[in-house]
């Protein structure tokens, strides 16, 4: 089976699943998209479209749709690391493994298991942890305390797994 990307309900339902904010309750009227339910609830407005379910390609509700469009464009590259919704879902993931895990190593694991179902390699522990070190280390000047620049650093980290090709794309 080739690679496939994620359409754009379970990419929006995986960030906020990662993330800790993904509510899971069933029924109940439809909401609007800044809302942390399932992309099965949120409202479609044909004439105000959510930016990251257009940007992946979401069926734009003016006409039947039997097939998807599979598109891989720069915007969606553009919306996921610029865009508010993925910053804010990047935040909350790395408030999620700083909540759960104090330590820096088992921060890795965790969000890798999060976000990919699996534990990193030695190699990909390794160079997360000092990603994150090289981080802090530059962003500790701005932040003004080390625990500051720490929790910039892991949310760098995060959204740079929300990014990710193994987080977008089904193998």
């Amino acid at each position: 089976m080739p690679i496939r990307r994620l359409e754009s309900e379970q990419i929006r339902d995986a960030m906020l699943a990662v993330s800790g904010e993904l509510d899971l309750t069933t029924g109940t009227a439809s909401v609007t998209g800044d809302q942390p339910r399932r992309a099965i609830y949120v409202k479609v407005l044909r004439n105000h479209r959510d930016p990251l379910m257009a940007a992946f390609d979401a069926p734009d509700g003016f006409r039947s749709a039997p097939q998807r469009l599979v598109t891989t464009t720069a915007t969606q590259a553009l919306l996921t690391i610029n865009g508010k919704w993925t910053l804010q879902r990047a935040k909350a993931f790395a408030r999620r493994l700083r909540k759960l895990d104090a330590d820096t190593a088992d921060q890795v694991s965790r969000a890798f298991r999060l976000a990919f179902g699996r534990e990193p390699t030695a190699d990909q522990r390794r160079q997360a942890v000092q990603f994150l070190q090289r981080q802090a280390g530059a962003h500790l000047e701005q932040a003004g305390t080390a625990e500051s620049a720490d929790d910039v650093a892991l949310f760098d980290f995060c959204h740079v797994l929300l990014n990710s090709n193994e987080f977008l794309y089904v193998d």
